[in-house]
């Protein structure tokens, strides 16, 4: 996904581009996986020498409010992010591997039938939803397997 597409969505939503935004949404393209707020000012460090982590909480606030960042929850309940590489595509989800990190889209969405049967069953209406798929990617899941032992 080219950089172009980010900031334009920044601009529509009236949010000043600097150096150090670019280069956030550039880490996070590059990386492809879930980054926390230490890990964004670590490796911006080199690029721009004493960057703040209010600094770095700001821009990832500002990121994920116009749906560039998405925010992942965790068991350690350490705030973690990563971009949305189909930011044009619509509703979808993405799937987190709980080993490496890599985030991947999933253009799948069954909340409909969700919706339809929390009105038949509960009598409700969903309003929204939030959902966060985890497991191994493919890379990980082969070094996972589960292995035969043949005598």
């Amino acid at each position: 996904m080219s950089l172009d597409i980010y900031i334009a969505r920044l601009k529509k939503h009236r949010h000043r581009v600097t150096p150090k935004v670019r280069a956030t949404i550039g880490l996070f393209l590059k990386s492809g996986c879930l980054l926390d707020p230490f890990e964004v000012q670590a490796r911006l460090q080199k690029q721009f020498k004493g960057i703040a982590l209010p600094t770095i909480y700001r821009i990832m606030e500002k990121l994920a409010e116009c749906g560039i960042l998405v925010t992942a929850a965790n068991a350690d309940r350490q705030l973690r992010y990563f971009i949305c590489r189909e930011i044009e595509a619509g509703h979808h989800h993405h799937f987190i591997c709980r080993k490496c990190g890599k985030v991947e889209e999933v253009n799948l969405c069954l909340m409909e039938e969700v919706s339809k049967y929390v009105h038949r069953q509960l009598k409700a209406v969903v309003e929204s939803h939030f959902l966060q798929i985890e497991g191994l990617c493919a890379k990980c899941s082969l070094h996972h397997a589960p292995k035969l032992h043949t005598n």
